[in-house]
């Protein structure tokens, strides 16, 4: 057997997982299994940007492969094409090389992708239903949805220059404020608060934070400060790009002034909201078909059981905990019903309570030299981050060793 192209496709199947967006233990554990399939002796180490397998052949001589990884963004069509074709593989493992490698470039080949105008409409969805989850009006949610509109498509329109992603953040960032500010200047009856906290949950990293914290929970110390590098660097990016057009807007409007009053819905109107929010990320994220609304029911889930807790608790850092559970166990039901990944349901889900915009908050208090609040707020984005990433760890955990112990038991 040529174990050079062997692990050559294993490479290739591990960078397409990586570049979907794929968690680091998940690109692990599956080439780990490709070698238990084949009997071989592997090691693998992979971090966001870089991915090396080390495989020893039956004659004792070691093949080993480095690539470099790009993560662009969270493909969640690419993760599940990818995973059905490792069971596949591990099922009936191929013994020509050749055939595991045109397979996996057929698999990369043959990912669907949403067309730019389906993306700049998850862009406007996902910005007016989360002005409205965060307590904004009507007249906010449409501002809030042409301010993403036009972020989003500030952001595809940059990301074809292959520009530097902080400063496409900060250019997006500063074209979604100014459109806020502008319809406020313009004598539009809103609170660009809420209108700018809607629209700018197209670009926070709260996912990514929530993500390092998962990292550093799993033991993966390189990937946790890799990813809490970029967000840090991301949510730098947006407080520049926003704070510049608050300025700015502000110079050329010094009269005008928003409106201080926000409504309050009720449960259930919060949860559709959540609903309907996530439904915008699917067109981001690429989810496809029924997964789009099992998705979007996992984040009106995680808030219907947020909202209960935080009434009979009154604390945040229980509450995210609590639903952060909630989600968990969800998804991994529903990874179980369809035979695929659990992070096909957790991306999307969680948006409703991951904590993007304190995350901006952080920043910008720290960019301004307002130090307590600074502290204050990064804080209070470490236990929330920290409680969300410890109710994945706890039901993926569980689930594992449940797994593994039936694995054991097996005959």
């Amino acid at each position: 057997m040529n174990y050079e192209l062997l692990v050559e496709s294993w490479c290739e199947l591990g960078l397409g997982l990586l570049h979907s967006g794929a968690e680091i233990y998940r690109v692990e554990d599956t080439l780990h299994r490709l070698a238990r399939a084949y009997h071989l002796q592997c090691e693998v180490f992979a971090i966001p940007n870089c991915l090396i397998v080390s495989v020893t052949d039956p004659e004792g001589r070691v093949h080993t492969r480095m690539r470099q990884a790009t993560v662009s963004g969270t493909d969640i069509e690419g993760i599940e094409r990818f995973n059905a074709l490792s069971r596949k593989l591990c099922a009936d493992p191929p013994q020509d090389p050749q055939q595991v490698l045109w397979e996996v470039r057929e698999t990369a080949a043959n990912i669907r992708r949403y067309p730019a105008r389906y993306q700049l409409v998850g862009y406007f969805v996902g910005s007016v239903f989360f002005s409205l989850f965060f307590s904004g009006g009507w007249m906010e949610a449409l501002v809030a949805g042409v301010s993403g509109l036009l972020c989003g498509l500030c952001m595809l329109l940059l990301s074809r220059t292959r520009s530097n992603f902080f400063i496409n953040t900060m250019v997006s960032g500063f074209v979604l404020a100014l459109v806020v500010y502008l319809a406020l200047g313009l004598g539009l009856p809103i609170n660009p608060g809420t209108a700018v906290v809607g629209s700018i949950m197209v670009l926070v990293p709260g996912l990514v934070f929530t993500n390092f914290m998962s990292n550093l929970l799993t033991g993966d110390i390189v990937s946790g400060l890799s990813t809490f590098t970029r967000a840090v660097l991301t949510a730098g990016a947006i407080a520049l790009g926003t704070g510049a057009a608050i300025s700015l807007c502000h110079q050329l409007f010094p009269s005008a002034v928003g409106l201080t009053t926000i409504p309050v819905y009720s449960p259930p109107e919060y949860c559709f909201y959540a609903f309907m929010g996530c439904l915008g990320f699917c067109l981001l994220y690429n989810v496809r078909g029924t997964g789009s609304f099992l998705c979007c029911l996992g984040g009106a889930l995680g808030w219907a059981v947020y909202l209960p807790v935080m009434w009979w608790t009154g604390n945040v850092f229980l509450s995210n905990l609590a639903a952060s559970v909630g989600v968990a166990i969800y998804a991994e039901i529903m990874a179980r019903l369809r035979k695929c990944p659990s992070i096909s349901y957790l991306v999307v889900s969680y948006f409703p309570l991951v904590p993007g915009f304190t995350v901006y908050q952080a920043v910008d208090y720290a960019i301004r030299g307002e130090s307590q609040l600074f502290l204050e707020t990064l804080i209070r984005t470490f236990g929330i981050s920290g409680c969300i990433a410890l109710g994945t760890l706890l039901v993926s955990t569980a689930v594992r060793m449940y797994c593994s112990r039936k694995e054991v038991l097996r005959p």
